[in-house]
């Protein structure tokens, strides 16, 4: 029997398994819809795809929104979304497919796969390029119009930014580098080895494409809100082949829920090669944290495995929950909310993942892009009362000063300087010995071109905080604009 036969058989006696399981407890569904609609009407999200499995049951799965606006194409279980960087999800299992086999090991050296390689490439071993920390330069998404010849060139020709192994630094590089490894030793293409190993029964529901302006069927359109247009735009991004094995693979929301299936059935990997990959690298500089191709997400004790893509979509596994998020959108207006809309959505499936803080900053952040601005200072007066703040609520990213002042940069971004100004007011009133909030208010009206006024509170952040190099900066530039 060949391999894909087998893991079509293997795929079937899954899902037969898992009918007859025990269903898991009641999940408060309309919380979830009701939020995720909620997200999409504040931040104005075109298409939506989420699934939710729980103890090996799939127990949400939900469409939304539309995945093309011009022909107003719903979104459904057949649209296919680009998935991004969570491809690397994808290429980091098939490299441990490899290892399992005994074909690669990770202490080997890139050289020993890719010819020619510079001298000063040669210590870099593949578990450097599977970790981010191989110090190799990065090549451009905006430079897809570069052959790989050179692209490479290019690359070669530049200096290593680290020594092998020191600190983790995202790269696209080396994600190239492994797909030709994956090439040379399976002697197959890489997107071939991909497809048959990991969705063998996709057919056209999983597509690999990094040419983002490629409308094949069923295709979720990207969109990318133009600030000046007020409008929604499509950038133009045709990436090659090369691109692939960062952000090529495009799936349907039920095709990825299969490829968890087939990962937690320990089909595409074993146990100890998935322990392997979300093993913690020791990086020298003993700071960064990354696993084996994949992110660790922290909360309450809670660890979560997985990756996100292009600030739009999330695969993050709760191993200890026995809990998988798919997250699948195609755009959003002020900022990237699907980090927010997983973490939510485990809340509501597991109050141990409920974070109280996270829903005190959305219950201000929505009222903000929604309510006028006298009415949503109104409402942080009182969620605030609601909610006290201690000690230590303000030294995380939740802290209300925090929130304050990434809504007014939200609508300083969006060209809304006179909300900005009133939003970086309060927040000086709410932390009147805060250099960053007067920093920050400085800067409004330096975009607002008052210049009195922005010397003023510029003048107060350095006044609380002597070493700000900003501060000076601004100072000095103001003065410059003043005299002339």
């Amino acid at each position: 029997m060949n391999k894909i036969t087998s893991l079509l058989l293997f795929t079937a006696l899954i899902l037969i398994v898992s009918c007859e399981k025990e269903p898991v407890k009641a999940l408060n569904k309309e919380e979830i819809t009701t939020y995720i609609k909620q997200q999409m009407d504040i931040q104005e999200i075109p298409g939506l795809a989420l699934g939710v499995i729980n103890n090996g049951e799939l127990v949400y799965e939900g469409y939304f929104g539309e995945s093309d606006r011009e022909k107003h194409t719903k979104v459904s279980d057949k649209t296919i979304f680009p998935l991004y960087s969570v491809t690397k999800l994808m290429v980091s299992t098939a490299v441990m497919q490899l290892v399992q086999q005994h074909k690669i090991s990770l202490d080997d050296t890139v050289a020993t796969y890719i010819r020619n390689l510079p001298e000063s490439w040669q210590d870099v071993q593949i578990k450097h390029i599977l970790t981010h920390s191989s110090g190799l330069p990065d090549f451009h998404f905006m430079e897809w119009h570069l052959s790989d010849e050179e692209a490479w060139g290019k690359l070669i020709k530049e200096e290593r930014h680290f020594p092998v192994g020191n600190q983790f630094e995202y790269n696209q590089t080396n994600y190239w580098l492994l797909a030709q490894i994956i090439e040379k030793v399976s002697g197959t293409s890489f997107e071939k080895f991909i497809l048959e190993n990991q969705f063998p029964n996709a057919g056209n529901a999983v597509v690999m494409s990094s040419d983002f302006t490629d409308r094949f069927l069923n295709r979720a359109v990207r969109y990318d809100y133009n600030i000046e247009k007020k409008q929604y735009v499509n950038l133009e991004i045709k990436g090659t082949s090369r691109f692939y094995a960062a952000n090529g693979i495009n799936s349907s929301l039920k095709e990825l829920i299969q490829w968890n299936t087939l990962f937690d059935s320990d089909f595409l990997l074993k146990t100890a090669q998935k322990r392997q990959l979300w093993k913690p690298f020791e990086f020298t500089n003993k700071q960064d944290a990354f696993l084996h191709g994949w992110h660790v997400y922290n909360f309450k004790g809670n660890k979560s495995y997985g990756f996100t893509g292009g600030a739009h979509t999330g695969v993050w596994k709760f191993v200890a929950k026995d809990l998988t998020i798919v997250l699948l959108t195609n755009g959003y207006k002020y900022f990237p909310v699907h980090n927010d809309i997983i973490n939510k959505v485990a809340g509501i499936v597991d109050a141990q993942l409920k974070n109280e803080k996270a829903d005190v900053q959305y219950k201000i952040v929505r009222s903000f892009l929604q309510d006028d601005i006298q009415k949503a200072i109104t409402n942080y007066y009182l969620v605030k009362k609601e909610n006290p703040e201690t000690n230590l609520d303000k030294k995380t990213s939740y802290s209300y000063e925090n929130t304050l002042n990434s809504i007014g940069y939200t609508f300083l971004n969006q060209s809304k300087t006179t909300e900005a100004i009133q939003i970086f007011e309060l927040n000086t009133k709410e932390n009147p010995t805060s250099s960053n909030c007067f920093d920050s208010l400085g800067e409004g009206y330096l975009k607002d071109n008052q210049l009195v006024l922005a010397k003023k509170n510029y003048e107060k952040a350095l006044s609380l905080n002597p070493g700000s190099e900003t501060a000076i900066e601004m100072l000095e530039h103001i003065q410059e604009l003043i005299r002339n």
